[in-house]
């Protein structure tokens, strides 16, 4: 079995002007439990998962996600959410943290 070279490099990711690198972090969410949700519900419950890992691993009160990122869990449909999803978090202040794609400029107007 053959193993790709770019599962082992490391992920890098550009941080925007003004944020330094404690600010600005990268994350692979897990999505696995949103398919213990009933069928009709499963994009939601990812969503809801998104915010709540995102909670745990900031301990921010306020999560913005941005519209990219939920397009991506419904890229699929309602029924088929991705079974991981990598983000970038950026730290607005001490509680509000926003929520982006990897590779997502940051100039969009974020969703609350």
């Amino acid at each position: 079995m053959c193993v790709s070279e770019d599962r082992f490099k490391p992920w890098v990711f550009e941080v925007r002007d003004g944020l330094s690198q404690e600010d600005v972090k990268a994350y692979t969410v897990p999505l696995d439990d949103a398919w213990k949700a009933s069928r009709l519900r499963r994009a939601d419950a990812a969503v809801r998962l998104v915010r709540e890992f995102v909670q745990r691993h900031s301990k921010a009160e306020n999560v913005k996600l941005s519209p990219k990122v939920v397009e991506r869990i419904w890229m699929n449909g309602r029924q088929n959410p991705p079974r991981r999803i990598k983000i970038v978090l950026e730290k607005e202040d001490d509680e509000t943290v926003v929520v982006r794609l990897e590779g997502e400029a940051g100039n969009e107007e974020e969703r609350e």
